[in-house]
């Protein structure tokens, strides 16, 4: 039990040191506003205040933590000293090679995506582009650098306290996602969406005949790969969490009806092995309503409740998305990573409850960050098959060296080896060959 010392006990403290000692230094903790308490203990304490005393191994705090409200932080993410060669925000004028900053409130800063309450520049679909990320801007989006930290920290405990405390270390988890935007590519659209389709062929003989192989039955939907991708996750004994729009056709939301029979009976059968969320549509992002009407609507089909999420277009707007979600019993969301790269946006490779900054308030939604998704690495990085492998990886690595979960974020046409796509299915069936527990 480790004891520490705070002037102030308040929601953004708890929160911040729950993450770091109960969830990734596996050690219990108790706070005390009272210093002498602290000071006439006999077993590990820690003093994290504006000032030393008694002895007690010292943290200084910066004074975030115990702030109310949202306000600009750049004079204290200008990088100080480096810490085992990781870059440190929060540093202190006269810092010292034991921590030269104040870690709890360098963790915060990141992990409560605080830059995300602050004006940026966002996307054409309102989101937070990765170079308007501090992470970016220190040249360590490819790293968690939250996890690494907390192993650098945790020799600095040992050094202070030896063997009077023991530690539990996280062990790292794979768990591949599967996003279903456009379950078909031709097949069980419906009349008038065929017949668009074939009007926007009507200058493209090859396309045009294509497609009327596949409405035929004489050529497989292109997009329905569903069985290469339950045959690749059993080569490795791994089950995804697969993410199903069911909104309404929009020109961001392009997937079949969520009444047609063929789609209900491919939700159904894939649920009978896998986890089943929703995949909230692109208009139910400013929406409360219509995401708890798209709930509703895919846990009639499965028959239960519908507790995961993952953004349609990643789209998540903070505090809204996650309050919304948060109030329509969402659990766990899987929607906190970049659009455009490969990475940390949250700069942890854990998962942590959303804190919701504008209300200093504790939730418990479950976040879990991915870290590499099939359009990030085509689309915007535009990399190769070969480039992209290499990347996941780097990625992959990164993770495991700090016994974190990697968590993969890929699309049923991403596999399907046509136009774009082509090497693609041996991508993710490397992914998960590199990937896999071990």
């Amino acid at each position: 039990m480790m004891l520490i010392y705070c002037p102030e006990e308040n929601p953004r403290v708890s929160w911040t040191l729950d993450i770091v000692f109960k969830q990734l230094l596996g050690i219990d903790y108790r706070l005390t506003t009272f210093l002498d308490e602290a000071i006439q203990s006999d077993g590990p304490r820690l003093n994290y205040s504006f000032k030393e005393a008694g002895g007690i191994p010292f943290i200084e705090a910066s004074g975030m933590l115990f702030e109310r409200d949202i306000r600009d932080q750049s004079a204290r993410l200008i990088p100080g000293k480096k810490w085992a060669n990781l870059p440190t925000i929060f540093a202190y004028w006269k810092s010292t090679d034991t921590l030269p900053f104040d870690i709890f409130s360098a963790i915060f800063y990141f992990v409560s995506r605080y830059e995300e309450y602050l004006p940026f520049e966002p996307d054409e679909h309102q989101r937070f582009r990765s170079t308007e990320s501090l992470a970016f801007h220190l040249g360590i989006i490819e790293r968690p650098i939250v996890n690494l930290w907390i192993l650098e920290f945790k020799k600095t405990l040992k050094s202070w306290f030896g063997e009077s405390l023991t530690f539990k270390e996280p062990e790292y988890q794979f768990i591949p996602t599967i996003d279903i935007d456009n379950a078909w590519a031709y097949a069980h659209k419906g009349f008038w969406r065929t017949i668009g389709g074939l009007w926007n062929d009507r200058k493209n003989m090859e396309a045009r005949n294509f497609r009327f192989q596949v409405l035929r039955d004489n050529q497989p939907d292109p997009y329905y790969t569903y069985e290469l991708i339950n045959k690749f996750h059993s080569e490795i004994g791994v089950h995804a969490i697969w993410f199903f729009l069911v909104a309404s056709h929009g020109r961001y939301d392009k997937n079949i009806s969520s009444g047609n029979f063929y789609f209900q009976d491919l939700i159904r059968r894939i649920a009978l092995e896998n986890v089943v969320g929703l995949h909230p549509s692109y208009a139910a992002n400013s929406s409360p309503s219509l995401i708890s009407l798209e709930a509703e609507c895919l846990g009639a089909i499965l028959g239960h409740t519908i507790t995961r999420s993952r953004q349609h277009y990643l789209r998540v707007h903070l505090p809204d998305t996650y309050r919304a979600l948060a109030h329509l019993g969402i659990r766990d969301d899987y929607s906190m990573g970049f659009a455009d790269t490969a990475g940390f946006r949250a700069g942890i490779a854990s998962p942590f409850r959303f804190f919701d900054l504008e209300e200093n308030k504790i939730t418990d939604l479950l976040i879990h960050p991915f870290q590499v998704m099939d359009a990030s690495l085509q689309q915007y990085m535009k990399l190769s098959p070969e480039q992209a492998i290499l990347k996941i990886k780097g990625i992959v690595q990164e993770v495991k060296n700090v016994n974190g979960d990697f968590i993969s974020l890929w699309h049923n046409e991403s596999l399907s080896e046509w136009k774009e796509w082509t090497g693609w299915s041996e991508v993710y069936r490397q992914l998960l060959a590199i990937a896999k527990t071990e």
